[in-house]
């Protein structure tokens, strides 16, 4: 039978997408943004596009069947160049960072550092049992991977350049759902703040048209993703 460990980062790992959204409702709920300054917006805005971008670059050298937004434990390939040679999990680390983020964009440094440990907790159980699953199938040569890079702190001196070509295709696809939440996520915040400091929305036009132009983008990718489903690299 499994170790509670490995039971656990299998759930998380289910429902990895869903897990942070109480915590969310409550950060609404309970904490209060501190300054409706721009520095917090934009610093918090620079953070959270570097963990995008993390998660693009690593989601598109990444191989076939890998990186993906399954609810069970897949790999086809391993990934060990690029990011992911100075990092097993980069997209642990852009979504820590999009997280990050986004919560100084709120301007609540406790929330922050809140979110920042719950994040924390989530992904060491989910990688434990990543790690298992990784090596059950490919033994020693996730052994060899495992040694020659960290799980969390980067060895930049291991970079190794990515032996693939870089897949837009699978970016446009896979990276809209984070794209999307992340400036749909932006927004509300910012809304939230204007709704707090001022007592309305001093700009409604642009927060309902922006909204209204990101969801009609995603559905719109979500349409082309369906019509193209069998010529997207899985």
């Amino acid at each position: 039978m499994q170790k509670w460990p490995l039971r656990l980062g299998k759930f998380l790992f289910r429902f990895r997408s869903f897990t942070p959204l109480p915590l969310i409702l409550l950060t609404f709920i309970f904490f209060k943004p501190l300054s409706p300054s721009w520095h917090w917006t934009a610093f918090g805005l620079a953070v959270a596009l570097l963990g995008e971008w993390i998660r693009t670059v690593s989601v598109g050298y990444s191989g076939s069947g890998t990186s993906g937004r399954e609810s069970f434990l897949k790999a086809d390939s391993l990934n060990t160049s690029g990011l992911y040679s100075l990092t097993r999990n980069p997209l642990y680390w852009g979504n820590g960072l999009i997280f990050a983020g986004l919560l100084t964009v709120f301007a609540q440094p406790l929330a922050l550092t809140v979110f920042i440990v719950f994040l924390f907790l989530q992904y060491h159980f989910i990688v434990l049992a990543e790690e298992s699953f990784l090596r059950e199938q490919y033994g020693q040569a996730y052994h060899d991977y495992c040694g020659r890079v960290n799980r969390w702190l980067p060895r930049f001196g291991n970079y190794t350049p990515p032996g693939r070509p870089f897949n837009w295709k699978k970016v446009f696809f896979k990276e809209n759902d984070s794209c999307f939440n992340l400036l749909l996520a932006a927004l509300l915040i910012l809304a939230w703040k204007e709704k707090h400091f001022f007592g309305k929305l001093r700009a409604p036009l642009f927060f309902a048209g922006a909204a209204l132009l990101l969801v009609l983008f995603y559905i719109g990718v979500k349409i082309l993703k369906k019509k193209n489903a069998a010529k997207i690299t899985p």
